[in-house]
Protein backbone atom coordinates (compact mmCIF):
# COMPACT_ATOMS: atom_id res chain seq x y z
CA UNK A 1 0.00 0.00 0.00
CA UNK A 2 1.12 3.28 -1.00
CA UNK A 3 0.94 5.83 2.41
CA UNK A 4 -0.95 9.17 1.67
CA UNK A 5 2.13 11.05 2.47
CA UNK A 6 4.26 10.37 -0.71
CA UNK A 7 0.95 10.84 -2.85
CA UNK A 8 1.87 14.17 -4.50
CA UNK A 9 5.67 13.17 -5.10
CA UNK A 10 4.21 10.20 -6.94
CA UNK A 11 2.06 12.03 -9.04
CA UNK A 12 4.61 15.32 -9.77
CA UNK A 13 6.32 12.08 -11.14
CA UNK A 14 4.05 10.94 -13.33
CA UNK A 15 3.19 13.81 -14.85
CA UNK A 16 7.18 14.96 -16.17
CA UNK A 17 7.32 11.39 -17.57
CA UNK A 18 4.33 12.32 -20.26
CA UNK A 19 5.23 13.25 -23.41
CA UNK A 20 5.25 17.06 -23.54
CA UNK A 21 2.61 18.94 -25.93
CA UNK A 22 2.28 22.51 -25.10
CA UNK A 23 -0.29 23.93 -23.03
CA UNK A 24 -3.62 22.89 -24.71
CA UNK A 25 -6.04 25.89 -24.58
CA UNK A 26 -2.55 28.45 -26.01
CA UNK A 27 -2.62 26.17 -28.61
CA UNK A 28 -6.00 25.80 -30.00
CA UNK A 29 -6.05 29.85 -29.60
CA UNK A 30 -2.80 29.92 -32.02
CA UNK A 31 -4.36 27.93 -34.41
CA UNK A 32 -7.68 29.56 -34.60
CA UNK A 33 -5.40 32.92 -35.17
CA UNK A 34 -3.49 30.97 -38.32
CA UNK A 35 -6.89 30.30 -39.94
CA UNK A 36 -7.82 33.32 -42.16
CA UNK A 37 -11.23 34.47 -41.66
CA UNK A 38 -12.59 35.68 -44.61
CA UNK A 39 -15.62 38.62 -44.28
CA UNK A 40 -18.44 39.48 -46.86
CA UNK A 41 -17.35 42.66 -48.30
CA UNK A 42 -19.99 45.57 -47.46
CA UNK A 43 -19.51 46.44 -51.35
CA UNK A 44 -19.16 43.82 -53.78
CA UNK A 45 -17.12 42.73 -56.53
CA UNK A 46 -18.45 42.65 -59.69
CA UNK A 47 -17.19 41.43 -63.73
CA UNK A 48 -19.15 42.95 -66.53
CA UNK A 49 -18.49 41.22 -69.60
CA UNK A 50 -20.12 41.99 -72.37
CA UNK A 51 -19.52 41.60 -76.55
CA UNK A 52 -20.57 44.55 -78.86
CA UNK A 53 -20.27 43.54 -82.40
CA UNK A 54 -17.18 41.77 -82.41
CA UNK A 55 -15.37 43.65 -79.76
CA UNK A 56 -15.10 42.28 -75.75
CA UNK A 57 -16.52 44.75 -73.50
CA UNK A 58 -15.09 44.37 -69.42
CA UNK A 59 -15.83 46.57 -66.75
CA UNK A 60 -13.95 45.87 -63.07
CA UNK A 61 -15.58 47.25 -60.05
CA UNK A 62 -17.15 47.37 -56.54
CA UNK A 63 -20.70 48.18 -56.09
CA UNK A 64 -21.72 50.36 -52.88
CA UNK A 65 -24.91 49.93 -51.54
CA UNK A 66 -27.35 53.20 -50.97
CA UNK A 67 -28.28 52.03 -47.55
CA UNK A 68 -30.69 55.39 -46.91
CA UNK A 69 -28.17 57.66 -47.67
CA UNK A 70 -28.13 60.31 -49.92
CA UNK A 71 -25.78 59.59 -53.18
CA UNK A 72 -25.10 62.06 -55.29
CA UNK A 73 -24.93 65.42 -54.11
CA UNK A 74 -24.33 63.79 -50.89
CA UNK A 75 -22.21 60.55 -50.42
CA UNK A 76 -20.50 61.14 -53.74
CA UNK A 77 -20.00 65.04 -53.71
CA UNK A 78 -21.21 67.49 -57.03
CA UNK A 79 -17.73 68.38 -58.93
CA UNK A 80 -15.43 66.14 -57.09
CA UNK A 81 -13.42 63.09 -58.92
CA UNK A 82 -14.81 59.92 -58.46
CA UNK A 83 -13.40 56.42 -58.53
CA UNK A 84 -16.72 55.24 -60.03
CA UNK A 85 -17.60 53.13 -57.51
CA UNK A 86 -16.29 51.34 -54.07
CA UNK A 87 -12.99 49.67 -52.86
CA UNK A 88 -10.62 50.36 -55.96
CA UNK A 89 -10.30 52.76 -59.03
CA UNK A 90 -13.10 50.95 -61.65
CA UNK A 91 -11.27 49.57 -65.13
CA UNK A 92 -12.51 48.91 -68.11
CA UNK A 93 -11.59 46.96 -70.91
CA UNK A 94 -11.95 46.96 -74.89
CA UNK A 95 -10.48 44.06 -77.22
CA UNK A 96 -11.05 46.39 -80.51
CA UNK A 97 -11.41 50.64 -80.71
CA UNK A 98 -14.59 51.88 -79.75
CA UNK A 99 -16.18 54.92 -79.79
CA UNK A 100 -17.32 56.35 -76.27
CA UNK A 101 -19.57 59.40 -76.34
CA UNK A 102 -18.19 60.66 -79.25
CA UNK A 103 -14.94 59.91 -78.30
CA UNK A 104 -12.81 57.41 -80.04
CA UNK A 105 -10.52 55.27 -77.67
CA UNK A 106 -8.17 52.68 -78.78
CA UNK A 107 -7.89 48.35 -77.62
CA UNK A 108 -6.54 48.44 -74.43
CA UNK A 109 -7.19 48.34 -70.35
CA UNK A 110 -8.04 52.11 -68.74
CA UNK A 111 -9.24 53.16 -65.38
CA UNK A 112 -12.55 54.78 -65.26
CA UNK A 113 -13.20 58.18 -63.26
CA UNK A 114 -16.31 60.13 -63.42
CA UNK A 115 -17.31 63.66 -61.90
CA UNK A 116 -20.64 63.82 -61.47
CA UNK A 117 -22.71 67.13 -61.49
CA UNK A 118 -26.55 67.17 -60.82
CA UNK A 119 -27.24 68.54 -64.54
CA UNK A 120 -23.78 66.47 -66.06
CA UNK A 121 -21.35 63.99 -65.54
CA UNK A 122 -17.47 63.93 -66.86
CA UNK A 123 -16.15 60.65 -67.61
CA UNK A 124 -12.76 60.02 -67.85
CA UNK A 125 -11.05 57.10 -69.39
CA UNK A 126 -7.56 57.38 -68.03
CA UNK A 127 -4.66 55.85 -69.97
CA UNK A 128 -3.18 54.42 -66.28
CA UNK A 129 -4.81 51.55 -65.77
CA UNK A 130 -3.02 50.49 -62.52
CA UNK A 131 -4.03 53.85 -60.51
CA UNK A 132 -5.16 52.50 -57.06
CA UNK A 133 -6.93 55.71 -55.90
CA UNK A 134 -8.43 59.36 -57.39
CA UNK A 135 -6.03 60.76 -55.22
CA UNK A 136 -3.34 59.42 -57.85
CA UNK A 137 -4.85 60.83 -60.47
CA UNK A 138 -2.99 62.65 -63.19
CA UNK A 139 -5.09 64.05 -65.90
CA UNK A 140 -2.01 64.12 -68.18
CA UNK A 141 -2.84 60.34 -68.70
CA UNK A 142 -6.29 60.75 -69.88
CA UNK A 143 -6.93 58.53 -73.13
CA UNK A 144 -10.63 60.21 -73.32
CA UNK A 145 -12.99 63.13 -71.37
CA UNK A 146 -16.32 63.17 -72.64
CA UNK A 147 -19.69 64.48 -71.15
CA UNK A 148 -23.68 62.74 -70.40
CA UNK A 149 -26.42 63.99 -69.16
CA UNK A 150 -27.92 62.56 -66.15
CA UNK A 151 -31.54 61.30 -66.27
CA UNK A 152 -33.97 60.63 -63.52
CA UNK A 153 -34.60 56.93 -63.10
CA UNK A 154 -38.26 55.72 -62.21
CA UNK A 155 -37.42 53.07 -59.54
CA UNK A 156 -34.76 53.60 -57.29
CA UNK A 157 -31.48 51.38 -57.49
CA UNK A 158 -30.28 49.78 -54.11
CA UNK A 159 -26.87 48.81 -55.42
CA UNK A 160 -24.51 51.42 -57.36
CA UNK A 161 -25.25 48.91 -61.07
CA UNK A 162 -22.71 49.53 -64.53
CA UNK A 163 -24.39 48.29 -67.47
CA UNK A 164 -24.83 48.13 -70.92
CA UNK A 165 -28.09 47.89 -72.25
CA UNK A 166 -29.56 48.41 -76.03
CA UNK A 167 -26.93 45.63 -77.41
CA UNK A 168 -27.67 45.96 -81.09
CA UNK A 169 -24.97 45.62 -83.90
CA UNK A 170 -21.92 47.19 -83.06
CA UNK A 171 -23.43 49.54 -80.39
CA UNK A 172 -24.65 49.48 -77.28
CA UNK A 173 -25.36 51.88 -74.23
CA UNK A 174 -23.38 52.25 -71.30
CA UNK A 175 -25.48 53.02 -67.98
CA UNK A 176 -23.97 53.89 -64.41
CA UNK A 177 -27.16 53.69 -62.32
CA UNK A 178 -27.58 54.17 -58.77
CA UNK A 179 -30.47 55.49 -56.03
CA UNK A 180 -32.89 57.75 -58.85
CA UNK A 181 -30.13 58.63 -61.50
CA UNK A 182 -29.29 57.25 -64.72
CA UNK A 183 -26.15 57.84 -66.74
CA UNK A 184 -26.92 56.68 -70.49
CA UNK A 185 -23.35 56.85 -72.78
CA UNK A 186 -23.52 56.01 -76.63
CA UNK A 187 -20.74 52.98 -76.99
CA UNK A 188 -20.13 52.13 -80.83
CA UNK A 189 -17.31 49.92 -82.71
CA UNK A 190 -16.63 49.90 -86.18
CA UNK A 191 -17.30 46.07 -86.30
CA UNK A 192 -20.92 46.76 -89.06
CA UNK A 193 -18.28 48.92 -91.07
CA UNK A 194 -15.34 46.69 -91.66
CA UNK A 195 -17.38 43.21 -92.21
CA UNK A 196 -19.30 45.37 -94.65
CA UNK A 197 -16.21 46.05 -96.22
CA UNK A 198 -15.04 42.29 -96.43
CA UNK A 199 -18.65 41.68 -97.73
CA UNK A 200 -18.64 44.36 -100.04
CA UNK A 201 -15.13 42.68 -101.50
CA UNK A 202 -16.74 39.31 -101.98
CA UNK A 203 -20.11 40.43 -104.26
CA UNK A 204 -17.24 42.83 -106.42
CA UNK A 205 -15.45 39.81 -106.67
CA UNK A 206 -18.27 37.11 -107.22
CA UNK A 207 -16.39 35.20 -104.90
CA UNK A 208 -19.28 31.99 -103.78
CA UNK A 209 -19.42 31.65 -100.17
CA UNK A 210 -20.03 28.14 -97.95
CA UNK A 211 -23.40 27.51 -96.89
CA UNK A 212 -23.01 28.71 -93.49
CA UNK A 213 -21.55 31.83 -94.29
CA UNK A 214 -24.01 32.72 -97.39
CA UNK A 215 -26.16 32.23 -94.03
CA UNK A 216 -24.67 34.53 -91.86
CA UNK A 217 -24.28 37.32 -94.72
CA UNK A 218 -27.76 36.83 -95.63
CA UNK A 219 -29.27 37.92 -91.96
CA UNK A 220 -26.01 39.99 -91.81
CA UNK A 221 -27.49 42.47 -94.74
CA UNK A 222 -30.85 41.86 -93.26
CA UNK A 223 -30.06 43.11 -90.05
CA UNK A 224 -28.21 46.05 -90.83
CA UNK A 225 -30.85 47.30 -93.87
CA UNK A 226 -27.92 46.34 -96.46
CA UNK A 227 -29.06 45.07 -100.30
CA UNK A 228 -31.77 42.93 -99.76
CA UNK A 229 -31.47 41.41 -103.09
CA UNK A 230 -28.03 40.76 -102.33
CA UNK A 231 -29.42 38.91 -99.29
CA UNK A 232 -31.87 36.90 -100.89
CA UNK A 233 -28.94 35.56 -103.09
CA UNK A 234 -27.26 34.63 -100.47
CA UNK A 235 -30.04 32.86 -98.57
CA UNK A 236 -31.49 30.89 -101.45
CA UNK A 237 -27.06 29.87 -101.75
CA UNK A 238 -27.46 28.55 -98.46
CA UNK A 239 -30.24 26.64 -98.82
CA UNK A 240 -29.47 24.48 -101.77
CA UNK A 241 -27.21 22.79 -99.35
CA UNK A 242 -29.65 22.78 -96.28
CA UNK A 243 -33.11 22.69 -97.90
CA UNK A 244 -34.60 21.51 -94.07
CA UNK A 245 -33.45 24.16 -92.21
CA UNK A 246 -35.97 25.57 -91.12
CA UNK A 247 -34.74 28.62 -89.51
CA UNK A 248 -33.12 29.43 -93.23
CA UNK A 249 -36.06 29.68 -94.67
CA UNK A 250 -38.02 31.89 -91.94
CA UNK A 251 -34.85 33.78 -92.49
CA UNK A 252 -35.99 34.08 -96.29
CA UNK A 253 -39.53 34.96 -95.43
CA UNK A 254 -38.44 38.11 -93.57
CA UNK A 255 -35.82 39.34 -96.32
CA UNK A 256 -38.73 38.76 -98.86
CA UNK A 257 -41.34 40.49 -96.44
CA UNK A 258 -38.75 43.25 -96.34
CA UNK A 259 -38.37 43.66 -100.54
CA UNK A 260 -42.41 44.35 -100.12
CA UNK A 261 -42.65 40.27 -101.68
CA UNK A 262 -45.53 39.70 -99.14
CA UNK A 263 -46.65 36.24 -101.08
CA UNK A 264 -43.10 35.03 -101.31
CA UNK A 265 -42.68 35.76 -97.79
CA UNK A 266 -45.68 33.60 -96.74
CA UNK A 267 -44.54 30.74 -98.60
CA UNK A 268 -41.36 30.67 -97.40
CA UNK A 269 -42.94 31.00 -93.45
CA UNK A 270 -45.29 28.52 -93.95
CA UNK A 271 -42.00 26.27 -95.61
CA UNK A 272 -40.53 27.31 -92.09
CA UNK A 273 -43.42 26.28 -89.90
CA UNK A 274 -44.02 22.74 -91.80
CA UNK A 275 -40.39 21.50 -90.60
CA UNK A 276 -40.92 23.15 -87.57
CA UNK A 277 -44.07 20.81 -86.80
CA UNK A 278 -42.36 17.70 -87.84
CA UNK A 279 -40.48 17.56 -84.81
CA UNK A 280 -41.58 16.01 -81.97
CA UNK A 281 -41.67 18.90 -79.68
CA UNK A 282 -41.85 21.67 -81.87
CA UNK A 283 -40.72 25.17 -81.03
CA UNK A 284 -43.84 26.78 -80.18
CA UNK A 285 -41.59 30.24 -80.06
CA UNK A 286 -40.28 29.46 -83.73
CA UNK A 287 -43.53 28.95 -85.13
CA UNK A 288 -45.28 31.90 -83.72
CA UNK A 289 -42.82 33.86 -85.68
CA UNK A 290 -42.90 32.53 -88.46
CA UNK A 291 -46.67 32.56 -88.62
CA UNK A 292 -46.66 36.92 -87.83
CA UNK A 293 -45.18 37.24 -91.13
CA UNK A 294 -47.71 35.22 -92.53
CA UNK A 295 -50.30 37.24 -91.07
CA UNK A 296 -48.47 40.28 -91.47
CA UNK A 297 -48.74 39.28 -95.30
CA UNK A 298 -52.07 39.52 -95.29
Amino acid sequence: MIQSSRLPSLLFSALLALPFAGPLLPGSLRAAEEKKIEFPAASQHSVLKQRVGLTDVEVDYSRPNKNDREIFGGLVPYGKLWRTGANAVTKIKFSGTVTLGGKEIPAGEYALFTIPTADEWTIIVSKDAKVQSAADYKQENDAARLTAKPEPNPNTIETFTIGLSDVKGASATLNFLWDKTRVPVKLTTDDVEQVSKQLDAVVSAGTPLDPRTAYQAAAFYYDNNKDMNQAAKWIDQALEKNPDAYFMHYKKAQIQAKLGNKTEATASAQKAIDILKKDKAPDQSAIRNAQQIIDSSK
